[in-house]
């Protein structure tokens, strides 16, 4: 009982991690860019995967997609990339783990083949939040170089950073835990049982 409720738990935590990856990826603000502009307020850039939002001095948001991906950055194009792909694994980590749910009847003529989907199913999760956590990482590694190359302009780390680091990190336990839960209990292995003497031996007295 204790196992399936550290399943449904890490289940969850997969879920909530896809969430946050999906929003992240979705978000306009992975670095925020400003730029002094004299005497009046500097001019904000906030910088996504997919467009480009700016600032002006009236407070008025101008937002740019992207248009061609052959046009873009090499940070822009591998970001997209490694968040796609850890967008895929953990899609496909949940959808692989309700058949081996413990809650469920599906495969539970054998306890070795329930325990295989959802064992696949963390370790896509892992992969897929390793993948994020790695790109999020060099990304902000990225925006702290910048940040150090110059003055004149101030780079400053967007909030879909953290909420994509975070939802790795959910990816990354779920997965672990669901590995942990999933796996079959070990059934203790038979040995031939030895004869027993007996202790009734016919004994002659003269």
């Amino acid at each position: 009982m204790a196992n399936t409720a550290v399943q449904l738990l890490a289940y969850v935590l997969c879920y909530a991690g896809l969430c946050g990856l999906i929003a992240s990826t979705c978000m306009t603000e992975w670095k925020i860019i400003a730029r002094a502009n004299g005497d009046t307020a500097p001019q904000v850039e906030r910088v996504g995967l997919w467009m480009r939002c700016s600032t002006g001095a009236g407070a008025s948001i101008t937002c740019t997609p992207f248009t061609s991906i052959l046009h873009q950055s090499r940070e822009i194009n591998v970001s997209r990339g490694l968040m796609l792909s850890s967008i895929i694994f953990c899609g496909l980590a949940l959808l692989l783990t309700i058949p081996g749910l413990k809650c469920t009847t599906c495969l539970d003529g054998s306890e070795q083949m329930k325990s295989k989907p959802a064992i696949v199913g963390g370790g896509l999760s892992i992969i897929g939040g390793l993948c994020a956590f790695g790109l999020i990482c060099w990304y902000a590694y990225e925006v702290a170089q910048e940040f150090q190359s110059t003055s004149l302009i101030k780079y400053e780390f967007g909030q879909a950073l953290f909420v994509g680091g975070a939802a790795a990190l959910l990816s990354i336990i779920g997965g672990a835990l669901l590995c942990a839960s999933s796996k079959p209990p070990k059934h203790l292995r038979s040995y031939p049982e030895k004869p027993s003497v007996s202790q009734t031996q016919s004994t002659e007295y003269v």
